[in-house]
């Protein structure tokens, strides 16, 4: 045995008997080998020696009850297959401020808030190490020159790597398990470089970039993590390749604050809200990167985000395959969209967006919904075989050009509600509703392009706004190849080849009342059946399922329903040449306040312009103060001029009972002079208007014995019951969805109570108090992180018992 080769032996007579003496006594270059037994002490490395396990890995322990259990006070050192344990709860197992460490097939543990620590001109070296510590950290890093190959670090209490200051690592076929808080965080300007590893179950984001932290990883995994997967909000660089997410609690990838990733052949799977979100004018390029079986959207850009995604691949999400908001203005080349419960693409509030080369199929809604303001352009598109319409524009810009809409099951295109769109060289064919409409209140141009095979309307304009048709072919449809519904001449048409179609085409000089020749769709058990083009339009722009989709409400749908079904029936015997059955065409809605009246009101006359009953189907509500002049002879000019301005729609009258109330002085006749006045209209204009009178029940009954007319003109009382406890739960998730909170189940269950126990009496609001509830759990909720030294973008998700004060409400 050389002279450089030292023993240790804690049971021999004669030699070393601890490892502290064995240092003292080396030289540098020294190799101390350990006999197999446990070392009480803590080890100053002053010499650059070598100690290894004699007997091999695991036969050798190491343990410090104060300070480090391992110190570096050399400029290098190794250890080989040691244990080393420290019980200081201040203090790390071990700690280089300065030199380089190396440990190989080491097991380290602490108690303390972290196991490794590499500081200063410190540096360590880990090779087939394991790493555990359930107070703290696994390694924390601010020097340079670290290195971590085939370690695994478990059972943390806090995050398994940190790399902070200026700190780097480069860590390779590594795992992370069980950590409680990130799998490997970054922060100030640390930097890893990481190959071939795995993050598994921790409770913050698996792997968190922040400030100016820097990250290239390749062939990294994380899976079944409670939080995010990839938390970047950085302004450093990043380069995500060839890695994956697989069951993370929030999203996939979450990247803000100006961050700009690169990502290339990333995968999510099983994420819930997000695969991927891109936020707080976020950039960076995503490359051949795929999110499946989402809980939630695939892909979302939101508040001014500006990521250009090339060769992306969203399928089976539950919401919407990518979606976009606030501002958000994303660069999409050759996106594929398959199977998403929600719509295919979603652009809203003031959304910019491009898209090119997309394919998008068989999604549970649009294939396209451009809505609020949104302004987007897509070009090279293939949508196939939507449940609703192919693509829909309401209150937004949409520019479309070389597209093929097919297969739709509603309208290829529907244009609604302020909606303007650019149609060039576009194909929509065998769709269920019309090829391309455009509903009351849109505008825009087609062009070059062909509409055929559908099963209404090749094209349908509803809207008199401007509307430019040119070099466009319409061909074998089952309705009108081009039909005008309003008389308008801001439709201009030129150059416009109809064949084939089922029936003339009605729009300019021709007479735009005609009928298309469609059979009627057959009414599904508890629904209602529109006719084919209209019941098939689209579930981006459908009332009864709309209406149908309100929370609780089941004997008011009932009713609505069987109203909608005499109605049509009606519709259908006069178009037979039958007389139409008796109807009670104004209604009566009771109940008290916040529960749904207006809401059904409206879609119910959306409903009957849909039959072709009323002509626009708009709403007009107004109450006694609409109605009523404080001078004689005011109240009948007035009431007349509501009156007129609800011809064609719904006139909807709340708390109609005040009409025929006291209200001192000379408010009773005037309001009984609104009365007669009201029944005198509704019977000079009763095929042109549909009255609805709502109000608490009780006053209700009253208001109708008030008046001998009154009880024949409202032979229908649809009677709006409060709101159930789980009904009102369901009100405010339903809140929580639509401003991007969660509710706790523990907060579900307060306020299950909450609504339980609170009287229902007339100061009861139903859905206004459950809204109500959600802006104080979002206000206290906010006050509560603002206490918070970290906030994580989960955290400010998730309204929890302690965010409701019901004294607030």
């Amino acid at each position: 045995m050389g002279h450089d080769v030292i023993t240790v032996n804690a049971s021999a007579a004669r030699g070393h008997r601890s490892i502290s003496d064995a240092v003292a006594s080396a030289v540098d270059g020294s190799v101390i080998l350990v006999s197999a037994g446990k070392y009480q002490e803590s080890l100053v490395l002053t010499k650059a020696v070598t100690i290894t396990a004699e007997d091999g890995p695991g036969t050798v322990e190491l343990l410090a009850a104060d300070g480090p259990a391992v110190l570096l006070h050399a400029g290098s050192a190794a250890l080989t297959g040691l244990t080393i344990s420290c019980a200081d709860t201040d203090s790390p197992a071990v700690l280089v401020g300065g030199g380089q460490l190396s440990f190989t097939e080491c097991r380290i543990g602490a108690s303390a808030w972290a196991a490794v620590y590499a500081t200063g001109k410190g540096a360590v070296l880990m090779r087939g190490c394991e790493v555990r510590n359930p107070a703290g950290a696994g390694v924390v890093i601010t020097s340079g020159g670290n290195l971590m190959d085939s370690c695994q670090l478990l059972d943390l209490g806090t995050s398994g790597v940190v790399i902070a200051e200026h700190g780097e690592l480069m860590m390779r076929a590594c795992g992370v398990r069980d950590a409680g808080g990130n799998g490997i965080c970054l922060n100030g300007h640390g930097r890893i470089t990481v190959t071939d590893s795995t993050v598994t179950a921790t409770a913050k984001p698996a792997v968190a970039v922040e400030q100016h932290a820097s990250a290239m990883a390749t062939r990294l995994a994380v899976s079944d993590v409670d939080g995010i997967g990839f938390y970047l909000a950085s302004s450093g660089e990043i380069l995500l390749e060839d890695s994956s997410v697989t069951g993370s609690g929030a999203e996939g990838v979450f990247a803000a604050e100006s961050c700009a990733p690169v990502l290339r052949r990333f995968k999510v799977r099983k994420a819930r809200e997000h695969g991927y979100l891109f936020t707080g004018q976020a950039g960076g390029t995503a490359e051949d990167c795929e999110a499946r079986d989402v809980v939630g959207a695939g892909i979302g850009v939101t508040d001014r985000g500006t990521t250009e995604i090339i060769r992306a691949s969203v399928s089976s999400c539950t919401g919407a395959g990518v979606r976009l908001s606030t501002s958000a203005d994303p660069f999409f080349r050759r996106l594929h969209v398959a199977g998403c419960d929600g719509t295919a693409i979603e652009a809203a509030e003031g959304a910019l967006g491009k898209f090119e080369n997309v394919e998008l199929e068989r999604c549970g809604r649009n294939g396209v919904a451009v809505l609020t303001g949104a302004r987007t352009s897509i070009t090279g598109a293939s949508v196939r075989a939507t449940a609703g319409a192919g693509v829909l524009v309401r209150g937004a810009a949409l520019s479309l050009t070389d597209c093929e809409i097919a297969e739709s099951g509603g309208d290829g295109v529907f244009v609604d509600g302020a909606g303007e769109i650019a149609a060039v060289r576009c194909r929509v064919r065998d769709g269920k509703g019309s090829g391309f409409l455009f509903g009351v209140g849109s505008s825009g141009t087609l062009e070059e392009s062909e509409f055929s095979a559908n099963n209404a309307d090749g094209i349908g304009v509803q809207s008199e706004l401007s509307i430019r048709i040119a070099d466009c072919l319409v061909r074998d449809n089952r309705g009108s190849g081009l039909r005008q519904t309003r008389a308008s001449t801001a439709l201009q048409v030129l150059d416009l080849r109809s064949t084939g179609n089922a029936t003339r085409d009605a729009y300019g000089s021709v007479s735009a009342s005609g009928t298309t020749t469609t059979k009627a769709a057959a009414p599904s058990a508890g629904g209602t059946a529109l006719p084919q083009q209209q019941e098939e339009r689209a579930a981006g722009n459908d009332p009864i399922s709309e209406l149908n989709a309100l929370v609780g409400l089941e004997g008011v749908k009932r009713e609505v329903n069987s109203l909608v079904n005499l109605n049509l029936m009606a519709k259908r015997r006069v178009e037979a040449g039958l007389s139409a059955p008796p109807m009670a065409r104004h209604l009566v809605f009771a109940g008290a306040p916040g529960t749904g009246k207006t809401t059904v009101a409206r879609l119910y006359g959306t409903v009957l312009a849909d039959l072709g009953v009323l002509r626009s189907g708009h709403l007009v509500e107004v109450a006694r103060a609409d109605l009523v002049a404080q001078v004689i002879g005011g109240t009948a000019i007035k009431t007349t001029e509501v009156f007129t301005s609800a011809l064609g729609g719904v006139l909807f009258v709340d708390e109609a009972y005040t009409l025929a109330a006291g209200q001192g002085g000379n408010g009773p006749d005037f309001g009984r002079e609104a009365i007669d006045t009201l029944l005198k209209l509704m019977e000079d204009h009763r095929e042109d208007v549909v009255v609805i009178a709502a109000g608490y029940s009780r006053e209700m009954v009253e208001f109708l014995r008030s008046n001998p007319g009154m009880e024949s003109r409202f032979s229908r009382t649809i009677e709006f019951a409060n709101y159930s406890a789980d009904e009102l739960v369901t009100i405010v998730r339903s809140q929580c969805k639509r401003h991007d909170y969660r509710l706790d189940e523990s907060a579900a269950e307060a306020l299950a109570d909450y609504f339980e126990r609170i009287p229902k009496d007339g100061t009861f609001g139903n859905g206004r108090t459950a809204r109500k509830v959600f802006e104080v759990m979002a206000d206290r909720q906010a006050s509560r992180l603002a206490m918070s030294a970290e906030v994580t973008a989960v955290d400010m998700t998730v309204l929890l018992a302690d965010d409701f004060d019901a004294s607030m409400v």
